[in-house]
């Protein structure tokens, strides 16, 4: 994320910061020589890693009016969510941010105060007042002008992003656009859990072993205690073992496989080494809406992951 925005924004530094070693020495150079590009860094970053939440959602491609990022569109959107969520102690007031990234993506962060939720203090006339303290975003907007799809981060159900996806094409594109359900899930994990199942299909000539390090589980039934776990697991550990593991922790909850859903996964791709050296190593993490291949920046070892995930049937496209 770091070397993706310092070529966007310092190309003149990349040299300079490709020759740092140590990783977290890579950080503190661009947080002191290129602040800028360290903030927004952390930004996406932010807004990447809520893409495996339950809020986020992919909307179809619509066809809509030529999208501008003026200020005055932006200050319409600002005007809507205010409106939207009149009635909720949220203040008169939004602000959003804009951002357009590499990849052709235009990112609208909107934050809005969160009265009920804000840190109340006395002041010394005794009075009882709100103390403002910075807040991570409230809602993201991520748009592909090139393709009209949407994709949105905000709490509530279906028929409040509904109404989100409305206004901001309204305000952005000055289109009024049908509803339409989400995209549905582009990843098929469950499969995984079914008796049987095993790691097999990908390149074994490349591939020494594949190991599951995490996995998250949410109930599709009704528990009284347990919204969701999850469970690490060693590299060494094989995926017979895990099953069994998880049986073992599901019993403790009076639960099986058949009644929890996989939330997450993290699979460790081993590569062969050369009798020399440890071969690579691709680490990466899957959910139902989203996989961490896509940001591999190694080619050779992502589409040994894209490839693996086809054979393994968690990517049918």
């Amino acid at each position: 994320m770091l070397l993706d925005e310092l070529r966007h924004q310092s190309p003149e530094h990349v040299g300079t910061w490709g020759a740092i070693d140590a990783p977290m020495d890579k950080v503190v150079w661009t947080y002191l020589q290129a602040k800028p590009v360290f903030e927004e860094a952390i930004i996406f970053a932010r807004a990447d890693s809520l893409v495996t939440t339950r809020y986020w959602r992919k909307w179809p491609a619509v066809s809509c009016e030529k999208f501008e990022a003026t200020t005055d569109r932006i200050t319409a959107l600002e005007d809507s969510l205010v409106e939207h969520h009149s009635g909720e102690f949220r203040g008169d007031r939004c602000k959003v941010h804009h951002y357009s990234r590499r990849n052709g993506a235009e990112y609208f962060f909107a934050y809005l105060p969160n009265w009920p939720e804000d840190f109340m203090i006395f002041t010394r006339e005794g009075e009882l007042q709100t103390l403002n303290l910075p807040t991570a975003f409230s809602i993201l907007f991520v748009f592909t002008p090139q393709t009209g799809v949407l994709e949105m981060i905000a709490s509530g159900g279906t028929d409040v992003q509904l109404c989100l996806r409305r206004r901001f094409y309204a305000a952005m594109t000055r289109t009024e656009v049908a509803d339409l359900l989400p995209v549905r899930p582009a990843y098929e994990l469950d499969h995984l859990l079914e008796p049987g199942f095993s790691f097999s299909g990908h390149d074994t000539s490349v591939v020494q072993r594949v190991d599951v390090r995490r996995m998250t589980l949410v109930p599709t039934v009704a528990t009284p205690e347990v919204d969701g776990f999850s469970v690490r697991f060693r590299a060494d550990v094989g995926y017979p073992k895990v099953v069994a593991q998880l049986d073992r922790t599901l019993a403790s909850m009076d639960l099986d496989r058949s009644q929890v859903s996989i939330d997450e996964i993290q699979i460790r791709i081993q590569c062969f080494g050369d009798g020399r050296r440890q071969g690579r190593r691709l680490t990466f993490k899957v959910t139902p809406r989203t996989c961490e291949l896509k940001s591999v920046e190694d080619e050779d070892l992502r589409v040994l992951g894209e490839r693996s995930i086809r054979a393994w049937r968690i990517d049918r496209g």
